[in-house]
This record gives C-alpha cells, structure tokens and sequence, in this order.
C-alpha cells in the first residue's frame, strides 16, 4: 500500500511539473504579447501618416470639387457668349461691332492713343 501512496506523489509531482511549465509558457507569451504591442500595436508614426495623409486627401478632393465649379462657371460663360455672338450679326444688321448687353457701348478712346482713365 506504501507504493500506491507513491505513486500519487509521483502523478501529482508531474500535475506540478507541467502546470509550472504551462504557467511559465502562458507568462512568457503574455509578455511577448505585451512588449509587442508597446512597441509596435499603437504604431505613433503610421496613425501621424495616416493622419497627414488623410488631410492631403480631403485638400485635394476639395480643390478638385473647386475646380469642377470653376469649370462649369466657365463653360456656362463660354456658352453664352457665344449664344450672344451667334444671335449678334441677325440683330446687329451687319453694321459694326454690337454693343454690349448691357445697354450702352464704351466710350470711344481718347486721342493721341493714351490710354483712358481707369
């Protein structure tokens, strides 16, 4: 009966053993896990890029929305000049340039080719 009693002393040395491996496994993973995210999960320099970069982004999609609107403005200038060009000669009768759409054509220019006052 004395070896059975040994016996367990034995299994629970080992239980012992192994557990004290595991938990020394588990601390030295943990650890790994911890130092690793120090060091490198927060990533300062990529989120100060990704920041930096997501600024540009939106600057450009902004500047480019900006131009588009520039654009349509001068395509709808251009547009009607040319719908005033194209109806100018029908109305004008064929006699020097026409005057503007606002009522009254410039001032003639001064003599002597000296620019007008501005």
């Amino acid at each position: 009966m004395a070896e059975v009693g040994h016996e367990a002393e034995e299994v629970k040395e080992v239980v012992w053993t192994y557990t004290g491996w595991a938990v020394i496994l588990l601390v030295c993973v943990g650890a790994g896990v911890f130092i690793g995210y120090e060091l490198w999960g927060q990533a300062g320099a990529l989120q100060a890029e990704l920041t930096k970069q997501t600024e540009m982004v939106n600057t450009l999609k902004n500047e480019r929305e900006t131009i588009k609107s520039q654009l349509a403005l001068a395509l709808r200038d251009k547009e009607a000049c040319q719908r005033t060009l194209a109806s100018a000669p029908a109305a004008g009768g064929g006699g020097g340039a026409a005057a503007p759409a606002g009522g009254t054509a410039p001032p003639p220019a001064p003599a002597g080719g000296a620019p007008g006052p501005q």
